[in-house]
């Protein structure tokens, strides 16, 4: 019988999370080799796994992104499977992976135990599961990152709003196999799953098993105009803005003439330096997931 370390953040939705916690617990009872670690630090759960590598076969993250993002971290490569509780905010992997919101059905999920093997971005010394973010889309996260409080449409919608208003373009070289392009734009997007934001459909046909990632561009818009072609990322139509490239890479590099905001799997990033290597580690992480 497979041996289940459920790793919990209790600062997952800005908090509120504490309130599904007791029932957490019942459904942990459920599990003959069951332990639930409560972190309290930031480092709490990767100290953990680390430590308790070999007492545990999966290894589960009940939080958001940013605590899937960290267990994942120390799991990549290994045969240690992960499984995932989403209890966050926007809980983004969970739409690609088809993880359930309800606790009672991810818990279900988790005991049917199917596996996959997904890929992993890797970029510099970091690594993101779902998506990687320069410029409008990482200071949208900075805001909403504030605002966790709210349901997650409405306050990356606030939060987006407020990009409109502070954003600025910038100029970024391109490195795609040896090809070099300089480009403006508003945002530089990679994406290994299909959804940012809790409903924002950023890259509705990527597959997150493929070996490639998503590269997004967005080029400069009036401001004005934002607001309304937002509505379009929603319902899965952002091929139709014209100020949108897409195409499917495995690694390219970026470099940029000035700071951007950044954002990994909704985590901001503070960056030393502005080059960046990004490429991508194929069926790195074994998950427990119906895809």
């Amino acid at each position: 019988m497979k041996r289940h370390a459920f790793l919990y953040n209790p600062e997952a939705q800005g908090g509120k999370s504490e309130m599904k916690l007791e029932r957490l617990r019942a459904f942990i009872s459920e599990f003959k080799n069951g332990y639930l670690f409560h972190s309290q630090n930031i480092g709490d759960i990767t100290v953990f796994i680390e430590q308790h590598f070999d007492k545990f076969d999966v290894f589960v993250a009940c939080g958001g992104d940013g605590t899937v993002r960290e267990v994942a971290a120390t799991l990549i490569d290994t045969p240690k499977q992960m499984g995932i509780i989403p209890l966050g905010t926007g809980n983004d992997l969970c739409k690609t992976l088809n993880i359930p919101v309800k606790l009672e059905q991810s818990i279900s999920v988790l005991k049917q135990a199917n596996s996959v093997p997904i890929d992993v971005g890797q970029c510099n010394d970091f690594i993101f599961l779902n998506s990687l973010g320069f410029g409008f889309d990482g200071l949208t996260n900075r805001y909403a990152l504030q605002l966790k409080h709210l349901h997650p449409l409405l306050s990356y919608s606030i939060s987006a709003l407020k990009a409109v208003i502070n954003h600025s373009s910038f100029e970024v070289s391109v490195n795609k196999n040896g090809k070099i392009s300089k480009e403006r734009a508003i945002m530089f997007s990679l994406a290994n799953g299909r959804v940012e934001g809790g409903s924002f459909w950023i890259a509705p046909n990527a597959s997150i098993t493929d070996g490639k990632l998503n590269a997004i561009l967005v080029k400069p818009v009036a401001k004005w105009l934002i607001p309304v072609l937002l509505p379009l990322f929603l319902f899965k139509k952002s091929h139709l803005i014209p100020q949108v490239r897409s195409a499917e890479v495995e690694k390219l590099s970026l470099y940029f003439t000035a700071d951007v905001d950044i954002h990994a799997d909704g985590e901001i990033i503070e960056a030393e330096s502005n080059k960046f290597d990004i490429s991508l580690n194929a069926n790195a992480l074994e998950v427990i997931c119906p895809l």
